[in-house]
């Protein structure tokens, strides 16, 4: 064999863990395409996806797997590898049995959740070992699955678990408990809960630890005075909505030294009979049956804070039922039959601070003592009168409820120095006076609604009431009289701001019709406003008079805004002919120009065809007579003398000019320089007009200049030797000759034909 070294050793096992990690980052990554997956990947949620098995890829850092709610029917064999689970749930499945080793290495698991399954027996849980390798197992959820026994199993322990807390048995159609106790093999259990199960009888519940039990919509009918010896830890007990379940009246009365809260409504309880719960803090007993409460009826449950006795069918209390209750702080009374209330009652509860005894048959308040309540709720106890003492005992009354009674009105004198809200809603108060509130100093807020007032209140009902801060009176009876001042004065007193203590849309106007289900401010807007007083008839006529005048007005500037639109418009209009004219004028002098430009640059169609040659020449016909016109070669007609013709055409014009030596004037000045340097004395020509045509414009192209001016200079070579020098003088531009319009004879205007 041969040894490699240590350094590729440990790069190897590095490459083969590097592999690992990816290989297992891979299989995540394909799981979380069908799984849930939190960021860290520590919680994953494989709930509702129809699931048959748990899929590969889990990694042993998952501490909390849901696969409830899928089509598991076996139990996973491959959990033991996430020894880091914390939270495994199960629920929802078609699970039927639990192998023995299936929550092997699982050391960390603290919650399961195997509710919703298919578990028929305790057997096919092998309860005995399937929980021990768990051994931080806190919480255990085997609800809705059909038990239907807790026993033993051939004298084996049901269950066992050293860690166990918290035991969850709803709904598994337990009906009874019997064998040894099945909570022996759980040496931790402080909850459990066995609700909803149709259990007749808790027997043989024996746990040092167990502090919740809840044994609510059960059937149980009644309960040993021992059942809850062997729980000495009991805290917590509920056994409501158990319909036939009632307490042993007895002398062996249901015994408990640790129960704290006791939970027994919706039941068919006759008699409270506590007197076994010593240490007891909170009972509730509501909904029973209990018809009356005896003397010194809770002495043994001096620890008692909190009693709730309402909905039931008391029908009086004495005045020593609730002797020995001296810490008590909350007592409902409720929902019962109570007639009288005996005023030495609530003395016998020091720290008594609420009373709620609405919905009784109280008819009349009597004189009540207690130096610590502070809120006495008396609504719905067809209460007719009060008894002007009638607070005058409750030393430290802060609130009080006589809401929804009969009373007719409140006593003048009714005293109290700490009542603060006094609510009076929906009864048959029809008036008050200046005495009824008055010796109520510490008055803040004060309810009167649903009342039959109809007479206005004062503001001066108040004056002994400084710390008044709400006031409600809303759907009262009244009866509006806008030209009472008191009303005005008692509207502000009331809405105003500052000190405001009541909306002014609740002040509704009962009466007179005219004014019925009006706000006091519309109905009396117009008298407590004077300046803003409905108009009468004569103002009627000036605001009708001033109306159609303002009407007038208006129609004829209108009017003139109109016509002054109309002349901006034609105004508009002619300018825009305007300038579309002087456009066509312009069009047509520029078309004129580029026409006579034209024709001024056209060449001499003389000049575009080349001279003949001389053998071409020799062959060409001779005339036989002179003209001055190719157009009268052959014509037989002879030519009038110059002197009769009117009109000359442009090539008779030029041989007058050449004969006659003189230069037309065209834009162009020939002048003669004799030898001598003396100007030669010629007179100009002006361009004369023959018909329709000028002269000067068919001699400007190229070819009749160079004619000329060969001619001319044969011409000026005489023969002695004199020199004439013709001087050309171009003008830059020659400005357009002005034409004449010509005018029809109808109308005298220029029409498009004349130019």
């Amino acid at each position: 064999m041969f040894r490699l070294p240590t350094t590729l050793c440990v790069l190897l096992l590095t490459s083969m863990a590097d592999g690992e990690a990816l290989e297992l980052d891979r299989d995540l990554t394909d799981l979380c395409f069908i799984c849930s997956c939190s960021a860290d990947q520590t919680t994953i949620d494989c709930s509702r996806r129809g699931l048959t098995e748990i899929p590969d890829g889990f990694s042993s850092q998952v501490q909390k797997l849901n696969i409830s709610n899928n089509d598991i029917s076996v139990f996973p064999a491959n959990l033991n590898k996430f020894h880091n689970i914390v939270s495994l749930d199960l629920s929802g499945n078609q699970l039927t049995a639990i192998p023995e080793n299936a929550l092997h290495n699982l050391s960390a698991l603290e919650e399961l959740f195997l509710s919703r399954n298919y578990f028929d027996s305790w057997i096919s849980l092998n309860p005995n070992d399937v929980f021990l390798p768990a051994t931080s197992l806190k919480v255990l959820d085997l609800s809705y699955n059909k038990f239907r026994t807790m026993g033993n199993l051939a004298n084996l322990e049901l269950i066992i678990s050293h860690s166990l807390e918290t035991l969850i048995l709803e709904h598994c159609e337990i009906d009874s408990l019997h064998g040894r106790s099945p909570l022996s093999g759980l040496t931790n259990i402080k909850v459990l809960k066995l609700s909803f199960n149709p259990l007749v009888r808790i027997h043989s519940l024996i746990s040092s630890t167990l502090k919740t039990l809840d044994v609510s919509n059960c059937a149980l009918s009644r309960i040993n005075h021992n059942e809850l010896m062997y729980l000495p830890s009991l805290v917590y007990l509920k056994m409501s909505h158990n319909y036939r379940l009632e307490l042993s009246a007895s002398a062996y009365n249901l015994f408990s030294d640790s129960l704290r809260y006791l939970d027994i409504s919706y039941c068919n309880v006759l008699q409270p009979n506590l007197q076994g719960f010593p240490n007891l803090r909170r009972a509730i007993l509501n909904h029973n049956m209990i018809r009356f409460l005896r003397s010194n009826e809770f002495e043994n449950n001096t620890m008692l804070e909190y009693l709730d006795l309402s909905y039931n069918n008391i029908g009086s209390l004495k005045s020593d039922t609730f002797r020995g209750l001296t810490l008590l702080k909350y007592l409902d009374l409720s929902w019962n039959e109570i007639a009288t209330v005996p005023q030495d009652t609530l003395l016998e509860m020091p720290t008594l601070t609420q009373v709620k005894l609405s919905r009784n048959y109280i008819t009349n308040v009597g004189h009540l003592k207690s130096n610590s309540v502070t809120i006495l709720d008396l609504s719905l106890c067809e209460i007719s009168s009060i008894g002007v003492d009638a607070l005058e005992g409750l030393k430290s009354l802060v609130d009080l409820d006589l809401s929804r009674n009969l009373l007719s009105h409140v006593p003048d004198g009714v005293s109290s120095n700490t009542l603060k809200f006094l609510n009076l809603n929906y009864n048959r108060i029809t008036f008050i006076n200046n005495y009824t509130f008055f010796m109520l100093p510490r008055l803040t807020g004060l309810s009167a609604i649903g009342n039959r007032f109809t007479a206005i209140w004062k503001r001066s009902y108040f004056d002994s009431n400084p710390y008044l801060e709400r006031l409600d009176l809303s759907d009262n009876m009244w009866r509006c009289d806008c030209l009472d001042v008191n009303m005005y004065d008692f509207f502000e007193y009331v809405t105003l701001e500052p000190s405001k203590k009541e909306e002014s849309y609740n002040l509704i106007c009962n009466s007179p019709m005219s004014m019925y289900g009006q706000t006091w401010l519309s109905a009396c807007y117009f008298i407590w406003n004077p300046t803003a007083k409905t108009p009468n008839p004569d103002s009627l006529i000036w605001f009708i008079t001033i109306m159609i005048v303002g009407l007038l007005t208006c129609l004829l500037l209108v009017n003139c805004i109109r016509r002054s639109t109309q002349r901006r418009l034609a105004a508009i209009q002619a300018e825009r002919e305007r300038q579309v004219e002087e456009a066509r004028d312009r069009l047509r002098q520029l078309r004129m120009r580029a026409e006579q430009e034209a024709l001024c640059n056209t060449p001499d169609p003389r000049d575009l065809i080349a001279p003949p040659s001389y053998d071409e020449a020799l062959t060409m016909p001779k005339l036989n007579a002179s003209c001055h016109s190719l157009n009268e070669t052959g014509s037989g007609k002879t030519r009038r003398k110059r002197g009769r013709r009117k009109t000359k055409s442009s090539g008779d014009l030029l041989e007058e000019t050449e004969r006659n030596g003189d230069v037309p004037v065209g834009g162009v000045e020939l002048t003669e320089i004799s030898d001598d340097g003396r100007r030669a004395n010629r007179p100009r020509r002006q361009i004369s007009r023959y018909g329709s045509h000028e002269v000067a414009e068919l001699e400007q192209s190229p070819g009749a200049r160079r004619r000329r001016m060969s001619e001319y200079n044969a011409e000026f070579n005489e023969p002695n030797g004199d020199v004439v020098t013709v001087e050309v003088q171009a003008e830059m531009e020659r400005p357009l000759r002005p034409r004449l319009r010509r005018y029809s004879n109808d109308d005298g205007q220029p029409r498009e034909s004349d130019f």
